[in-house]
């Protein structure tokens, strides 16, 4: 089984990636002249040795072959560079906008031209445009048209993997569009965790998994389960005839179950008591039940039939 690869989620949106976020360059205090920076590693954003950063005393950035004497790229401002560790292309930014250039050549790839970039993964990265998210190529060609809103994604989101990519609707609500951007899991849902084979998707503290065509493989998916259990102070005589106390461990027979992050009552029989409604519940003895509610402070006390004490 893979692990998670793709996270939408509205109230917190999730990160889950490959990438990389590196300074480009550093300020320059005391320049007369162009600067010229060491050759960075495999692990920065320039993966040719013959490529070298010229840098002048405001801040400019030129880039220049020094086994061919060009200069690929000339007088522009770069901010950071953010680069996926599977591909070639990595994120610029000049003047406020974002476009992608070449890490081996040094070459600019798609020009400085969108407000917001992501990283390059199976051929496509998102860029945004008017407020919206869209997919283009290595050539700058838009694949994916802009149709879907940013909702103040991080850069490591709108990831493809396994040709599957968690975006989100005008609504905010979550799905999965294929490399051709079509729907294959409906934006419906409050987050999609999306792996390999099926997604794991919520939607009003119930999830469920789903394959690719839309099928439910199974209707309700835990998070975890929790047995109950309570402290019971036992008395007992020692070898010396003195008395002690022991705590001892006593079941309950309930269980807590937890779904998002969201906590309910689950009898041994499977069967649910409560929705998940709580931030957690602790048991105190065989027929009463702390459950704290979501602000995580308040607290209703239920009963072993899972009934909020009135």
């Amino acid at each position: 089984m893979k692990t998670i690869k793709l996270i939408c989620a509205i109230a917190a949106w999730t990160v889950i990636g490959s990438a990389t976020v590196i300074p480009f360059v550093s300020g320059c205090t005391s320049c007369n002249k162009p600067e010229i920076v060491e050759a960075i590693s495999d692990e920065g954003m320039l993966l040719n040795d013959d490529l070298v950063v010229y840098r002048s005393e405001d801040g400019k950035v030129s880039i220049k072959n020094a086994a061919t004497g060009v200069v690929t790229i000339k007088d522009i401002r770069i901010d950071w560079t953010l680069r996926s560790r599977n591909d070639s292309l990595a994120v610029f930014c000049s003047d406020n906008k974002r476009g992608y250039y070449n890490m081996y050549t040094g070459e600019i790839a798609v020009p400085a031209q969108y407000r917001r970039a992501w990283i390059f993964s199976e051929g496509l990265a998102a860029v945004q445009r008017n407020g919206n998210i869209g997919f283009i190529d290595h050539q700058g060609k838009v694949v994916i048209d802009f149709l879907f809103p940013y909702h103040g994604n991080p850069l490591t989101e709108f990831v493809f993997d396994d040709g599957h990519c968690v975006v989100a609707n005008a609504d905010g609500k979550c799905g999965v569009i294929d490399k051709a951007g079509k729907w294959l899991i409906q934006p419906e849902y409050d987050t999609v965790n999306a792996f390999s084979e099926y997604a794991i998707v919520s939607k009003s503290g119930v999830s469920k998994q789903l394959d690719y065509d839309g099928k439910v493989l199974n209707s309700f998916v835990l998070d975890s389960v929790y047995e109950l259990t309570y402290k019971e102070e036992e008395r007992f005589e020692n070898r010396e005839g003195e008395i002690e106390y022991v705590d001892r461990t006593v079941k309950t027979g309930l269980f807590s179950y937890s779904v998002g992050g969201r906590y309910g009552l689950m009898d041994g029989n499977c069967h649910r008591l409560t929705e998940p409604l709580y931030s957690s519940i602790r048991a105190v003895n065989g027929n009463m039940f702390r459950a704290i509610l979501l602000d995580g402070w308040s607290e209703v006390i239920l009963n072993a039939k899972g009934e909020v004490m009135k």
